[in-house]
């Protein structure tokens, strides 16, 4: 019994090391880097980005073949569309492994649900790629525009999604995990990054694009492309923008830039969180929230006396100010098209049940009638450098 137990023991550490019945060497697949969704007429057009591996291990690549191909076709559906690219692509898709998905304005304005479903069921895919939308130009085009700065076009996206979300205020990355959980809960709608193309897209496909110190195209982060539901609606403007991601307490960093007599001064935030309370009285809803942070003056212009108190006081209130203008021009943005971008009623749905439950239908409109109430506590710090100018600098230098 003992030597039988062995012998099973030892079988299935063989199969084990020895492979699935279905496994596939890594050279049998395309593996997909990228994927557009645009749409032609009434036909859905797909594209992949491919990365474009030597043809066998101990080929050395040339040098002047392109590191990627992009395939694209057409389909009543998005699977059909997918499977088309089969019959011209000589090795089978793996798209385990993608990392943005890029969707045209006019599949975001006629709905995400249909993007974005075959996603949710088509095991292969994960869920961790970002989701962006290509703002006058086609998804495609984005895929396209080659970088030195990275191997792959969707490399060049999703780096600069990350690396750009944590440095500026405007820019939020959206997760295709993050979107499905906006789309599947109530009293919240999605805000998505947009990318446009500035340039000729024909010529920054090109490999001369690579070799150019003045690139002919390049690929651009945009505002956010704010929804209602799964619809899209409208693009923001770069003050709407930051409003939004204050007050969802998505800000890293953040500058602004704050007019001061004839010049101007601008500071850059080195910490800086928001947080909402809600309360219902009255049956009227009211939304409190509280901003608290810090920053540092990073440029000066002018002749401004940043010795002086009463100079870092009167800044200081212009950048309370000027946060709360954001946050009020992204709110006015909200209600005009009944978008709850900042998860208000999920904040209600949370600590008020009852109350949301009443107004779930219509929160829409009751959204315009929130009583918002802004408290912004931004402290500048002046210890980096309280010099006026280059010129006082240079001059106490002169002295030594």
């Amino acid at each position: 019994m003992i030597q039988l137990k062995k012998i099973i023991v030892s079988l299935i550490i063989l199969l084990f090391i020895s492979g699935c019945w279905n496994y596939k060497e890594l050279n049998d697949y395309s593996i997909v880097t990228g994927i557009a969704i645009d749409k032609n007429d009434d036909k859905y057009e797909v594209s992949v980005l491919i990365s474009n591996a030597p043809k066998s291990s101990g080929d050395n690549k040339d040098s002047s073949q392109s590191q990627i191909v992009v395939y694209s076709e057409e389909g009543n559906s998005l699977f059909q569309a997918l499977k088309n690219i089969g019959l011209i692509s000589p090795k089978e898709l793996y798209i385990g492994s993608f990392s943005i998905l890029m969707i045209s304005e006019d599949i975001a304005r006629e709905g995400l649900e249909n993007a974005i479903d075959l996603f949710v069921r088509y095991t292969s895919a994960r869920n961790n790629f970002y989701i962006a939308i290509a703002k006058d130009a086609k998804a495609l085009d984005t895929l396209k525009i080659l970088t030195p700065l990275t191997s792959f076009p969707s490399q060049n996206i999703s780096d600069n999604l990350k690396s750009t979300t944590a440095l500026q205020g405007a820019i939020a990355k959206t997760s295709f995990n993050d979107l499905l959980s906006i789309l599947l809960r109530d009293g919240i709608d999605p805000a998505i990054n947009s990318i446009s193309v500035v340039g000729n897209p024909e010529e920054g496909e090109k490999k001369e694009n690579l070799e150019s110190s003045e690139p002919k195209a390049y690929i651009k982060l945009g505002n956010l492309a704010i929804f209602k539901n799964d619809k899209l609606v409208d693009f923001t403007t770069h003050d709407e923008s930051l409003g939004i991601n204050i007050v969802n307490n998505m800000i890293n960093e953040m500058y602004l830039l704050l007019e001061y007599n004839d010049g101007y001064v601008v500071v850059d935030t080195t910490s800086f969180k928001s947080n909402i309370k809600t309360e219902v009285k009255n049956n009227k809803p009211i939304i409190n929230i509280n901003i608290e942070g810090e920053a540092r003056i990073i440029e000066v212009k002018g002749d401004i006396n940043l010795e002086n108190s009463d100079v870092i006081e009167e800044l200081q209130k212009k950048s309370n100010a000027k946060i709360k203008n954001h946050i009020i021009k992204a709110y006015n943005k909200a209600i005009k098209y009944k978008s709850d971008v900042f998860g208000f009623g999920l904040k209600f749905y949370q600590n008020h049940p009852e109350y949301f439950k009443s107004v779930k239908n219509n929160w829409g409109e009751i959204l315009s009638e929130i009583d918002l109430n802004i408290k912004s506590n931004l402290i500048l710090k002046t210890k980096v450098s309280s010099k006026n100018s280059l010129e006082e600098i240079h001059s106490e230098k002169k002295d030594y």
